[in-house]
């Protein structure tokens, strides 16, 4: 039997899953061109907020990926959402102090190391089941 908690997360993750694809429907149907979220994520991660295709990368990686090599296992669990944190902070301050070009193809490598990250380093396969 699942815990009430387990329950709740669940549900809480459906309402969200709905909500967003609900908006995204009614993004696009409305009468203003490119204001989806994939396009306004772009344009945000082309300016300064190029953190964003790190940090999608690293939850994808973390959710739909994840090595069950203990080599990549940290002590405790909680260091790699710390060390994703201070990244994503550094990637902030680099955003706004720092003015360079974003092309597809940085953003595409920053997407593809916050994979790895999530992937190796904040794997949920790492977690003993029975």
């Amino acid at each position: 039997m699942e815990s009430t908690g387990y329950t709740i997360v669940v549900s809480i993750m459906i309402g969200l899953a709905l909500t967003y694809f609900i908006i995204e429907i009614m993004l696009i149907l409305n009468d203003v061109d490119n204001d989806t979220s994939n396009v306004l994520l772009l344009e945000w991660a082309k300016g300064q907020s190029f953190f964003i295709p790190f940090a999608l990368g690293a939850i994808a990686g973390h959710l739909f990926l994840g090595t069950s090599n203990a080599a990549f296992k940290m002590a405790n669990g909680l260091f790699p959402v710390l060390i994703l944190f201070g990244l994503t902070i550094i990637m902030v301050i680099i955003g706004f102090k720092v003015s360079f070009e974003k092309t597809k193809s940085f953003l595409t490598a920053i997407l593809i190391a916050g994979l790895l990250y999530g992937h190796f380093f904040w794997s949920m396969n790492y977690i003993i089941r029975p």
